[in-house]
């Protein structure tokens, strides 16, 4: 274009007159030589904003302080040779202007260069439009933040009290709640992703990341000492510790209502008139937690000596005091507050402040009036507040932090990467996560296919936090539909909506069969891949026992025969498929699988089933896919059978035995105590009850057992009430007994006649009985060191993640160290675990074999995880066959 040269010669005219810049003499320029001008003349042009934030940052990354200077330019030109853009190369040409923008990045002054504020604003609100400065902005403010007040400076997790109707039910341990650059400082320091490291207090456990940023987790009803949290990953240093570990001493503030009451600290200021709690642990069991619950008021005798028992003395009321809602936070030398969000003061006496900015180059003189709340000038940044002329007054560091309030619940699915066909068997659940406690949350639930089809679910949970297995009978339909488009090899989305708290939604999928077997001509077909022929299996003779088939049978469907591809790798384990007879049968009819010893050893001979082909022979049968109800309940019967054996190798003959004799196996405490209710004719067959049919008895056993959920939620925090009454379980079945009754009048019946009052303390003894049948205490028995035992017999199953599981499995473990390392791994345990609960997580760990046969060396292990997945199976059918 001919303008294109008009318009060089106006900027050369520009440069030779007014002293504009010109473009750089480089191969760039030689290639573009017109539109170089203008491009040269951008302050900072588009093309860079993002390789510049990059660099800056990794120039930062490389060094301890924060500062540029004329003398580091030639060490950012040499890092931006690395990042292959020559335009950034060509504008750090230009020592004055890279000085003044990037100084102004880093510090946020202008610096030497007289260049107008307005613009240089301007110029940073358009670089903060990419997310490359966006964590540029993250890593220099917590750069700041570690040169003005160091790590070993950081917040600290507390302690938190949980109370209900006015009754300790448990501990919780509360994250420091940094903010996002301390969070960055953090990472910065320990150079590891926190998100890839764990947090474990007791059996409960969570990411650093999320317990940094304020993550609560409930510990229940600790006995004698309080677990700690602690780090499996790495060595902890001496600055992460003193943020993650509470201080000891449980006092707590009375917060005013039922909900968490947060710990005292030794750093805390008391003032008089303080109420607060003391919890006394020494000697108690959780049954008698609230024995050692004490109230004090701070000002009084008996509650300042207890305060200095802790460390912590009554102070005189403060010359000033602040206010600035929930996310003000002042221990007395520092007081903190979410950024953007005002604090106001109040002084007993008027005087002046100087306020001086560490962050910045800014100081602030401003007067404080008595008797009124005066709103500080500084919604920003990092101060240190003085009196002028006032040396009686301690200066008071003012941090403002990026604050991001907490999510009244969190929802989560287990496993994470849970897909269709688990949905279809009943397995994994949808965990609500709340940091109070809740009560009466809806839950909507909807199934999509990627078709255009849905089911939906509305389900109220009476408590949260809570977990909601997919086995619930709400779920019928929903599991039909999965199973019903797993077999299509759709995809699905699941949608849950938690009434005005939370939406979130997740993509369920069904992979594409890696085999596909056709039975025109007997082969399996893989992608990519020659024809196949099948192994089979009679599950009448043996579910341990494949054979290579050569030829069709005379009558190839005459019976039930398990096929699987004839090649090698995991896939063929997973693309098995039972084939049924043509004629049918029915279920009465339904033989019995059969299946033989497997041996404790890795590879047999000839002779016996080694430990490798019963646990390949377990996941063909679990993971099979059957055409009809009657093919599924012969699967399901097998993949049982060849668990028993496993079981058997893994632990022993003694334990398989004593673990089919338990009273409490595959019951949950509710259902134990329903159960126990009905022997003993609390709720049903005596004179005060109407008699009933079967089917009215099975409702009623339902009904009971959501009663019994309502009025004790949380089976390891029950408190057995004195005396010989206890009226709200009562009261529990006077509801089911007044929701059967409306079921049969509708359905055209007659009223149903009913009384309940029990005045001899067997209810008490009943709830005891439950407990103790649900802890299954005779496998414990089984479990070896029993410190492990007893550990794992207090973990909230009730309310567990697949996560919390294996935390308390590593908490508790005791492991042979070598040079190797460890002999059992949180990764062995995990694959162990999921065998049992979630046999297709399995083999997305290649190592499955090796990790699984380690056990057959370690009994006592591999019975720990076997309770365990006892224990969790019985709270949900997750697993079951």
């Amino acid at each position: 274009m001919p303008q294109r040269s008009v318009i060089s010669d106006m900027f050369r005219y520009c440069a030779k007159q007014y002293g504009t810049a010109r473009p750089l003499e480089d191969a760039w320029t030689s290639v573009f030589p017109h539109i170089a001008w203008p491009v040269r003349n951008a302050m900072v042009p588009r093309e860079i904003h993002g390789s510049l934030a990059r660099l800056v940052r990794e120039f930062l990354g490389q060094t301890r302080g924060i500062g540029v200077t004329r003398a580091t330019l030639p060490s950012l030109r040499e890092l931006a040779r690395g990042f292959g853009s020559r335009r950034l190369e060509s504008w750090l040409q230009d020592d004055d202007l890279a000085l003044s923008v990037i100084g102004y990045l880093v510090s946020g002054r202008i610096g030497e260069l007289s260049m107008e504020r307005g613009f240089m604003q301007r110029l940073g609100n358009d670089l903060r439009s990419e997310g490359e400065v966006r964590r540029l902005e993250r890593i220099i403010r917590a750069r700041r933040i570690a040169m003005h007040h160091g790590l070993g400076s950081l917040p600290k997790a507390r302690y938190e009290l949980l109370l209900d109707d006015a009754e300790a039910r448990g501990l919780g341990v509360r994250g420091p709640k940094l903010a996002p650059a301390e969070i960055e400082a953090v990472r910065s320091e320990l150079d590891v992703p926190l998100s890839n490291l764990t947090v474990n207090v007791g059996a409960r456990s969570t990411t650093l990341e999320s317990f940094l940023g304020g993550d609560i987790l409930f510990i229940g009803r600790p006995s004698c000492e309080v677990p700690r949290p602690r780090l499996i990953e790495l060595d902890i240093p001496e600055w992460l510790e003193a943020a993650i570990v509470p201080a000891p001493g449980l006092l707590f503030r009375d917060e005013g209502d039922d909900g968490y009451q947060t710990q005292l600290l030794p750093s805390d200021r008391v003032t008089s008139g303080i109420s607060f709690y003391e919890l006394v642990l020494d000697g108690l069991t959780p049954d008698e937690w609230g024995d050692g619950l004490y109230h004090f008021v701070s000002g009084t005798p008996d509650g300042d000596k207890v305060l200095a028992r802790h460390g912590l003395h009554v102070e005189a009321e403060p010359i000033v005091e602040f206010r600035g809602g929930l996310t003000l936070h002042h221990d007395g030398t520092t007081v903190g507050q979410a950024s953007g969000r005002p604090i106001q003061a109040l002084p007993r006496i008027p005087f002046m402040i100087v306020a001086e900015r560490l962050d910045g180059a800014e100081t602030i003189e401003f007067s404080l009036s008595e008797k009124r709340w005066n709103a500080l000038p500084m919604t920003e940044g990092i101060w240190t507040l003085s009196s002028a002329g006032m040396s009686k007054i301690p200066p008071i560091d003012l941090v403002f932090r990026e604050l991001e309030p907490p999510e009244p619940v969190t929802l989560s699915l287990q496993p994470e990467s849970i897909g269709l066909s688990e949905i279809a068997r009943g397995a994994g659940a949808l965990h609500l996560s709340s940091p109070i406690a809740l009560h009466d949350v809806d839950i909507h639930c909807t199934l999509e296919s990627s078709n255009g089809q849905s089911r939906s679910v509305s389900i109220r949970a009476m408590t949260a936090p809570a977990r909601l297995g997919f086995d619930r009978p709400e779920f019928l339909e929903m599991r039909a539909a999965a199973r019903l488009w797993s077999g299509g090899g759709m995809h699905a989305r699941l949608r849950v909506h938690v009434a005005g708290l939370d939406d979130r939604s997740w993509t369920l999928t069904s992979p594409e069969p890696e085999w596909l077997y056709q039975k025109s001509s007997g082969q399996w077909i893989g992608k990519g891949q020659e024809p196949k022929g099948s192994l089979v299996c009679d599950p009448l003779k043996s579910c341990t026992s494949f054979l290579q088939r050569d030829s069709e049978p005379e009558n190839p469907l005459a019976a039930y025969r398990l096929l699987c591809p004839n090649a090698s790798g995991d896939s063929s384990l997973r693309n098995c498929i039972l084939e049924e007879p043509t004629a049918g049968m029915s279920l009465a009819g339904l033989p019995r699988a059969m299946s033989d010893q497997i041996l404790r050893l890795s590879e047999t001979g000839a002779g016996g089933c080694s430990l490798t082909k019963g646990l390949e022979s377990y996941f063909c049968w679990s993971l099979a896919t059957a055409e009809t109800a009657i093919g599924e309940a012969l699967r399901a019967n097998a993949s049982r059978q060849v668990e028993d054996r496993l079981v058997a190798a893994f632990c022993g003959d003694l334990w398989l035995k004593t673990e089919k004799a338990c009273r409490g196996l595959g019951t949950s405490f509710h259902q134990r105590l329903v159960a126990e209710a009905v022997k003993e004719g609390l709720v049903c067959d005596t004179t005060a009850f109407s008699p009933l049919t079967e089917d009215e008895k099975r409702d009623l056993v339902a009904f009971l057992e959501d009663g019994f959920r309502r009025v004790l939620p949380k089976p390891d925090l029950i408190v057995v009430p004195d005396g010989e009454m206890w009226p709200e379980l009562d009261d529990a079945v006077l509801d089911a007994w007044e929701k059967l009754s409306e079921k049969s009048v509708s359905a055209g019946g007659s009223e149903l006649e009913f009384d309940a009052g029990n005045a001899d303390g067997l209810w008490q003894k009943l709830v005891v009985r439950a407990r103790e049948a649900a802890r299954l205490p005779e496998l414990t028995a089984l479990i070896l060191p029993s410190l492990r035992a007893r550990s794992l017999e207090r973990v909230p199953y009730e309310t567990s993640h697949l996560d919390d599981l294996i935390a308390a499995l590593v908490s508790s473990h005791s492991d042979v160290q070598s040079r190797s390392g460890r002999w059992i791994t949180p990764a062995d345990l995990r694959a162990l675990l999921q065998m049992f609960l979630a046999p297709e997580r399995v083999m997305d760990d290649p190592e499955w074999r090796g990790r699984l046969l380690r056990f057959g060396a370690d009994r006592f292990t591999a019975r720990a995880v076997r309770y365990t997945a006892l224990r969790y199976r019985a709270t949900t059918s997750v697993g079951l066959q």
